[in-house]
């Protein structure tokens, strides 16, 4: 069961990822719900991380959770070395991290919000607990 929800979890943040991404390639505007303009927050300098958008970035580590998932339901226990329980941890410790400075940062810096940034922290976040709690 746990493995189904981080999979259809992956499945949601990957979307809104890529919906980002796609809206801002064709230069199309994102209509936001809950704050004045997305655009201000997706395009701002806080918008990449080692030279890479973060919706890429998000889009990667969604496709890194869905295959951790797919992993999990099919019984592995181990990538390598590394125990994939521990891995997971680390690798959605630092994403839910990531995504609560992201959320600071609309708060308090850009004082803007975009709903599609706050459902993939919120996602990461919840991949998180749960890993952690599983």
């Amino acid at each position: 069961m746990t493995a189904i929800l981080l999979f259809t979890l992956s499945l949601f943040g990957f979307g809104v990822s890529f919906y980002i991404f796609f809206k801002k390639k064709r230069g199309e505007k994102l209509v936001c719900l809950i704050g004045e303009d997305c655009n201000k927050v997706v395009n701002s300098s806080y918008n990449s991380m080692f030279g890479f958008p973060n919706e890429i970035l998000g889009m990667g580590y969604y496709a890194l959770v869905a295959f951790g998932a797919m992993l999990l339901q099919s019984g592995v226990s181990m990538i390598g070395p590394f125990p994939l329980r521990l891995l997971s941890l680390a690798t959605s410790g630092t994403a839910a991290l990531f995504s609560l400075y992201l959320i600071y940062i609309q708060a308090f810096v850009l004082k803007e919000w975009c709903e599609y940034c706050v459902a993939t922290a919120l996602t990461s976040c919840a991949i998180f607990a749960i890993l952690a709690l599983s």
